[in-house]
């Protein structure tokens, strides 16, 4: 279960978390009509440090815009006040949480971008046993086309997507389940992105307008090309599952996480040499 900060950043003050909720009534809340984005805040004993902050909140202002629902706060003024929020509360690891939202009670389905909204800001911990092994297997539902949806955007009715995803993984007895666009290629966790070792190359699908650019993906892609990794995108589909040595996702809550199985293929990817070395140094940028 996650913990949620007590307090929370909600349209330019600091107030108590339950303040900040919608209406019952709210369009966000009935139709799904909302953007997030989420970063690491981690604290080193006397300072947080959020990698790549100004990436994540350029996200989340774009996202908005495209979706109607334009933020009155600047980056920087969104940066600032996550660092109010922190000032604020106890002093550990959180998984920061900006939304947007409209609060305002409307339940009919309208294009119309004459609302109010609303902006908050609040930390979650969890224990994310970030060195645990998972399991995952083909799901059964397929990712959502890009047609359909934009899938760049971290649109908060995309993610029934990856609620059903997950969902059946874990009726099934795993952790989670690696969705296949409408051409049977491998895509995706439920959110996370898909990365594979085939001896000291390190692959992943091919970025198409289905599979979301994780900013964790571009860390991880930029940082082995540093270390002289070779790095291979391209499409992948099931049936060549068996060829790789190794499998880990890869997004900003849970880091790098190694796969011991997918289907019937088992791997060894906690003492893979290469998956070992992008842990360490993925954890040495991320962790300032």
């Amino acid at each position: 279960m996650f913990d949620a900060s007590p307090l929370s950043w909600h349209n330019g003050k600091i107030v108590p978390r339950e303040q900040a909720a919608p209406s019952v009534a709210s369009h966000s809340l009935h139709l799904g009509i909302g953007v997030f984005d989420g970063m690491m805040a981690y604290w080193n004993r006397d300072h947080y440090y959020i990698h790549q902050i100004k990436e994540h909140l350029y996200r989340f202002q774009q996202g908005a815009q495209k979706m109607g629902l334009n933020l009155p706060w600047t980056i920087d003024e969104l940066r600032s006040g996550i660092q109010s929020l922190l000032e604020e509360i106890p002093q550990k690891d959180y998984y920061i949480r900006p939304i947007v939202y409209r609060s305002v009670p409307q339940i009919n389905v309208t294009g119309s971008d004459d609302m109010p909204i609303d902006v908050a800001i609040f930390g979650v911990t969890a224990p994310r046993n970030i060195d645990k092994a998972l399991i995952c297997h083909i799901s059964p539902y397929e990712r959502v086309s890009s047609l359909a949806i934009p899938v760049s955007w971290k649109i908060c009715g995309t993610y029934v997507n990856s609620y059903l995803v997950r969902r059946a993984a874990e009726a099934k007895g795993f952790d989670d389940g690696i969705m296949l666009d409408r051409q049977g290629r491998i895509a995706e966790a439920s959110a996370a992105n898909l990365f594979l070792l085939q001896g000291n190359t390190l692959v992943t699908p091919q970025l198409t307008p289905d599979i979301f650019p994780g900013i964790t993906r571009l860390t991880l892609l930029s940082l082995a090309r540093s270390l002289g990794i070779e790095i291979i995108e391209r499409h992948i589909f099931p049936t060549e599952l068996s060829d790789f040595d190794g499998a880990f996702l890869a997004s900003t809550l849970m880091e790098l996480k190694a796969l011991t199985k997918i289907e019937d293929n088992k791997y060894l990817t906690s003492e893979h040499s290469l998956f070992c070395n992008l842990l360490k140094e993925f954890r040495e940028i991320t962790h300032q």
